[in-house]
This record gives C-alpha cells, structure tokens and sequence, in this order.
C-alpha cells in the first residue's frame, strides 16, 4: 500500500493574495486475508489534486475559491489480471469526481459579518458487480449535486436580556442522480441489449434560519431554528414525488460553574427525506447471490429528537493537569430507516427495502473522557462509551437491536516527545461486539441466513518519528510504526464463489507495518 502527498501554500509579501495546493497518490494490493483466492481488501488506484485561492478584496472583504479532481479506481474479487467480467467475481468502480466552491466573507461595521457561497459535484461513476463471467454487469452513474446560500452574522449590544450574536440566513441545494445498467451481449437469446434505467432522481432543499447566541460571564445561551422545504422527485416511476416541510429548532447551555467545572445541555432535531442514498448503488456480489437496495415506494423521512447533556471538571494535582467529561445522551428516532431482506429469485438476487420502523427507535448512552498530561513532553487522552441502539419492535431476525452497532467503544491515545526531533505515540481503540447478518454457504439454508454476534477488538497502534535537519531552511521527517499491532482482525471471513460477501465487520485492515518520509520547510 504505497501513498503519496504533497502540497504548498504561497502568500503574497502584502499577506492579500495566497494559494494552496495539494496532490495525493495511492496504490493498493489487494489482500486475500483467508487464502481463498478472492480479496477482502479492494484494489486502489487513486489520484487527487486541488487548490484553494483567496484574495483580499477592498479592505474587509475576502474571495476564496476551492477545487478538487479525484479519479480512483477500486477493484474486489479475483483474477485481478483479467477483464471485469471474465473473473468468477468481480465489484468495481471507477470515479471520476469534480468539486469547487466559491466564498465570499465581508467584514462589515464593528464586527458584524456577510457571507455568499456556491459550491457544487459532479461525479461519474463506471461499476461493474457481477460473477460467473456476467456481460450484464455493468453500470453507469451521474451525480450532480449543488449548494448555494447566503449568511449574516450581526451582534447586537443588547437582545431580550442579555447581549448576543444573531445568526440568519437561506440556503438552497439540490441533485440529480441517474443510474444505468449498460447494454450487454445475451449470448443465450443471441440479441443485443440496451441500457436499462435503474435510477432517476432529483432532489431539491430549500431552507431558512436563524440563530442567536447570548453570552454573559458565566453562560452562553444559544437557540435556533431551521426550516426546511424538499421535494424528491423519481423520473424512473418507481415511487412517486414526497416533499415534506420541517421545522428543527435547537437549544444548547453552557455554564461555568467556578474555575473547574463547566456544563452543557442542549437539544436538537434533525430528519433525512427520503432519497436514494448512494451507498444503496452498491450491489454485494457472489456466485450465488445478489444483495440490491431499493426503496420503498411509500418511504416516509425519518426524523430525529436529540437529548445530550455533559459535565467537565479540569484540576491540578502536583505537575499533573486533568480533564474529566461526563456525557449522557438520547434520541429517538420517528420513521427510522430500516432494512426489509427479500427472498432469492432464481438468479440468486435479493432485495433489500428500505422501510420505515413506524413504531421508532431510541440510541442512548453515557460517555466518560480523561485526558492527563504531566508536561509539555506528556499527554493522554481516553474515552469509553456504553450505548443501547434499538428499534421498539422487532425487525429481521425478530431483533430489536442494531445490526453492526456495538454497545461499547472506547480509545487510548500516549504521546511522548523527549525531545524536539523524537516523538512516540501509542494508540489503541477497542470495539465492543455486534450482531452481524449472515447468508453464507455454510448455512444448511443459506437463503434464511442466521444473526451471529461478533467477537470484541482491540486495534493497537505504535508510531516513532524523528526529524532532521537538511539544510536551514528544509526538513525531513522519518516516521515507522505498526498498525493493529495485536492483529485484532476478523477471523471468520467467508470463503469461496458462493461466500456471504456482506459479511465483514470489525477493524479495516490487519497488522500493518508502515514507513513514512515527509520533507519541508514547515515541519
């Protein structure tokens, strides 16, 4: 897995015209983890460039303008050698994305400050997903998206009771999303094929807000609203047009309690319409089984109400400086997505139907945080969270529970600098266990599957850097660790043409020993 980054900045002697830029190369291997012959980690070939631009306008106003080109290509399976469809399986996909974005930020009176924004995606996407040398396997993808607005920020001396900053301001954003399976060769009917419409979506969001934060010596109060208007429209037939209109009001309270302690509360509701995401163009493939993601035609949006409040206490003690943070949080979630698994047609396609969990669900838990540090050369951080996700009545598996949530998660994190040059870091992050799905070969009725309950992990890590001097202006840094040093990884992973090829879960990658190289004048 080799990578490459590189970037620059340049700014102007009178600091009003200044320019970054930024370039990323990555190769990847695939990586068979059970020696099946088939991969568990995809091939990659990305390349990434972009720049932003600013330029000081008039005295107290600032142009910036942003882009980014990504082409990656990533590729799972076997017999990587060979054309898509002339391995036994074979998922891929190929993007072609272009982004930018236009600000502009005036300064005006005191303090108060005008904002105008656009920014705007392009993607194209070539897939292939498909087994047992299929021709009619490949898949096309557009996907424009665009976000404009305009924002004011004005602070007032005085508002109902206290002064404030006041917040406004309208936004508008929408997209156009079509997918295509490509014509194909039928060689048992002896016809060609055309292309066959599988998506065709625009989405539009027009919106409206306003927000004012108080701020007195011992509390800072903030309270918004939001307004939100979408229409989702599928020029495919498959479902007709929603549109809905939602109001999302927030509250949040910060207070200080003496020198050491702070709490906070706050509430917030949120909503996702009811939209084709794009991970449902995902298809999951092997020989004997394909997983396609549809949505219901009476897909309802899934709105959110969030509860969360904390308590921070920071001390002395001796040499040593602490923070403790304790967290408690709910939602409950109105109309959550949840997932219908369909029966195996004769080809082995199943299709998975984005529903809605009329009767809802709840996500709550506590999160505690420490974070230690005895000098300039020492510094911990640590946090673990127990939280239950769960819908109010059952789903598949007659579980009520989330599938590949876990009920606990926590990390660690040591950094040690003796010196200026040297520095070692050591970093563990730890996943509790989850119910995870499976429809593998292993089952005498694959078809029906089984709800398996995962193991834990623990994913160390251990990095050591140093620097050197090249000359009085450049330097180099070197920089070797390990990753996962315990190889906390999957063991179960699915083998064959007829595997479960969902059935992944826990870290991304094994043990990995890793060399880096960096060179520059700002190190």
């Amino acid at each position: 897995d080799f990578s490459l980054n590189l970037n620059g900045s340049f700014v102007s002697d009178d600091y009003r015209t200044g320019l970054a830029i930024f370039g990323f190369y990555r190769n990847r291997n695939p990586f068979d983890a059970n020696g099946d012959g088939f991969s568990e980690l995809a091939l990659i070939e990305n390349n990434t460039l972009g720049a932003r631009f600013y330029q000081r306008v008039a005295t107290r106003g600032k142009l910036t303008m942003d882009y980014f080109h990504i082409n990656e290509f990533r590729r799972g399976g076997n017999k990587f050698e060979l054309p898509l469809h002339e391995a036994d399986i074979a998922e891929s996909v190929d993007h072609t994305i272009h982004s930018g974005a236009v600000t502009f930020d005036l300064l005006m009176h005191d303090a108060d400050k005008f904002s105008a924004y656009f920014s705007a995606q392009q993607v194209d996407r070539g897939s292939y997903y498909g087994a047992n040398q299929d021709l009619s396997a490949y898949g096309s993808t557009t996907d424009f998206t665009f976000s404009a607005g305009i924002h004011y920020l004005k602070h007032t001396e005085y508002l109902l009771f206290a002064p404030a900053a006041i917040t406004s301001g309208v936004e508008t954003g929408g997209s156009w999303l079509k997918d295509e399976k490509l014509g194909y060769y039928d060689k048992d009917e002896g016809v060609h094929l055309g292309n066959t419409l599988v998506a065709d979506q625009q989405l539009f969001n027009q919106a409206a807000f306003l927000q004012s934060e108080w701020s007195l010596d011992e509390w800072v109060l903030t309270a918004g609203i939001r307004y939100d208007h979408y229409a989702v429209t599928d020029h495919n037939g498959q479902s007709k047009t929603v549109s809905g209109n939602v109001l999302s009001p927030r509250i949040s309270l910060l207070v200080n309690l003496g020198n050491n302690w702070q709490a906070r509360a706050g509430f917030a509701k949120g909503f996702r319409a009811p939209q084709i995401f794009d991970e449902d163009l995902h298809i999951e493939t092997s020989g004997s089984r394909q997983v396609l993601h549809r949505n219901d035609p009476n897909l309802k949006q899934e709105s959110s109400n969030s509860l969360s409040a904390s308590l921070n206490y920071t001390f002395d003690q001796g040499r040593w400086q602490y923070q403790v943070l304790a967290e408690g949080f709910y939602t409950s979630l109105i109309n959550p997505f949840a997932n219908e698994y369909g029966e195996p047609d004769e080809d082995g396609v199943v299709i998975y139907t984005r529903t809605n969990a009329e009767e809802g669900a709840k996500v709550r838990g506590i999160n505690l945080e420490i974070n230690a540090s005895p000098s300039n050369r020492w510094q911990f951080q640590s946090g673990f969270t127990v939280q239950k996700s769960a819908f109010k009545e059952p789903q598949e598996f007659d579980e009520t529970r989330f599938f590949r949530s876990p009920d606990s998660y926590g990390f660690l994190s040591t950094n040690f600098q003796p010196s200026p040059r040297f520095s070692i870091s050591a970093t563990g992050t730890y996943t509790g266990k989850m119910l995870v799905p499976y429809f593998g070969p292993s089952l005498a009725e694959p078809e029906a599957g089984e709800l398996r309950k995962s193991q834990a992990f623990f994913d160390a890590g251990l990095k050591a850097s140093y620097t050197m001097k090249i000359t009085s202006q450049v330097k180099m840094e070197w920089n070797a660790g390990v990753k996962n040093i315990f190889n906390s990884y999957q063991s179960d992973f699915d083998s064959g043409i007829d595997r479960d090829p969902a059935y992944i879960y826990g870290p991304n990658t094994p043990r990995t020993i890793y060399f880096e190289i960096r060179i520059g004048n700002l190190l």
